[in-house]
């Protein structure tokens, strides 16, 4: 498993993802219970996948905090899903 992340305010913010060609897929997201404001998830987030745009790569979302952050941005991120792939 590989993963991206970042500290904040010396805790560790993380997103696990794997990967099949073009395609990643974001499993699961770790954040400390004293940073886990909405704020703080929302920016690691969009970071990861501006990210992956420029990477030109497909983003299937499986973690539930990931799902529920492409149903609120559905418009600037729908893009990243590869064709057949709802949220």
């Amino acid at each position: 498993m590989r993963q991206f992340e970042t500290k904040v305010e010396n805790c560790l913010i993380k997103l696990e993802y794997s990967e099949q060609t073009k395609n990643i897929f974001l499993t699961r997201f770790e954040i400390h219970k004293s940073l886990s404001s909405e704020k703080y998830q929302d920016l690691f987030i969009k970071s990861v996948l501006d990210l992956l745009v420029e990477e030109n790569c497909k983003v299937v979302p499986t973690c539930p905090i990931v799902v529920a952050f492409f149903k609120k941005h559905r418009s600037e991120y729908k893009h990243l899903l590869p064709a057949g792939i709802t949220i």
